[in-house]
């Protein structure tokens, strides 16, 4: 009777485990609609639904600089209907910046896959004498702290990638946080701030109308959308290689056998030709990292914003 029992209870969480997901999923993706991030989640929203033949829901809880959105994922149920578009910004910047946190992001989120690294381009407003990296770091250099930076939020990506330019290349620049890259790139284009680090789907239309210009991509080779922009190594910083992480992540505890088909249906869309082309129009590109890579990578990306935010 004991035996039977247990093979009974087995195969009920067997069966409960291949029914996944039982009623629609929610994706929470921390920024507002329109950017890369928010593109980036549907994009995943997209696949998993057809795989999963469920809705696919995408939340977009911005602000907080992402700890909104990570906070509730963190305190979901562990059952994988509530899934978090993870970045560095709530998950490896965000606790140097704040005294206390609301969660604990190593502890209280569960790294299931990465899905997509994003090159970045530093633009400036086309009305302004800048034309070269050169030029905006000579008038940086000439009025430290007078020229102002637009960021997607204190701690996310933008923010850290104009804090590592300023250590790399020794100048000093106001940030004036926004809320996503969307109106932090409208900031620039409109002249309330001077410059910004961008997800290149978020520049390109500004781009191509002559609103902005591009001085330089943030990793160490040149990206297949802008061709004609050079790299920060090319223009004399070797040490600048900066790319975001945008990876799927849900509640700390989740059963291991739930972990791993989430982690491998993630895996099935990442290697779609529609989800490696739809990524591609935002200036991103298509990785599968598994959740042992991808928790190795975030323990990483902590360990490197402890080293530059950490007193």
């Amino acid at each position: 009777m004991a035996l039977l029992s247990g093979l009974a209870c087995g195969q009920a969480q067997a069966q409960g485990e291949s029914a996944f997901p039982v009623r629609p999923v929610k994706l929470v993706v921390t920024f507002p609609p329109g950017g890369a991030g928010d593109l980036t989640g549907r994009a995943v929203a997209k696949g998993l639904q057809a795989l999963w033949g469920q809705t696919v829901v995408v939340e977009n809880a911005a602000g907080a600089s992402g700890a909104i959105g990570a906070e509730a994922v963190a305190r979901a149920p562990a059952d994988g209907h509530t899934l978090l578009l993870g970045t560095a910004g709530p998950i490896t910047v965000l606790p140097f910046l704040r005294d206390k946190m609301p969660y604990d992001p190593l502890t209280d989120l569960q790294a299931i896959a990465n899905t997509v690294n994003i090159p970045n381009v530093l633009v400036v407003n086309s009305k302004l004498p800048y034309k070269t990296l050169a030029d905006f770091l000579a008038a940086a250099r000439a009025r430290p702290g007078a020229l102002d930076y637009a960021s997607s939020g204190r701690g996310e990506s933008h923010h850290m990638m104009m804090e590592h330019m300023m250590r790399v290349t020794g100048v000093k620049l106001n940030e004036i946080p926004y809320k996503g890259g969307a109106p932090a790139a409208l900031a620039v284009a409109s002249g309330d701030v001077q410059a910004s680090w961008l997800a290149i789907s978020t520049a390109q239309p500004m781009l191509r109308s002559g609103q902005l210009v591009a001085l330089a991509v943030s990793t160490k080779d040149r990206v297949a959308q802008l061709p004609d922009v050079p790299t920060m190594a090319e223009q004399g910083f070797p040490a600048y290689d900066y790319s975001n992480w945008m990876g799927i992540m849900g509640p700390a505890r989740m059963p291991p056998a739930l972990l791993r088909r989430i982690e491998s249906d993630l895996q099935k869309v990442v290697a779609t030709p529609e989800f490696s082309e739809a990524v591609a129009r935002m200036g991103s590109v298509a990785r599968f990292e598994s959740t042992e890579q991808f928790t190795r990578a975030i323990r990483e990306s902590h360990a490197r914003h402890k080293a530059m935010l950490a007193p």
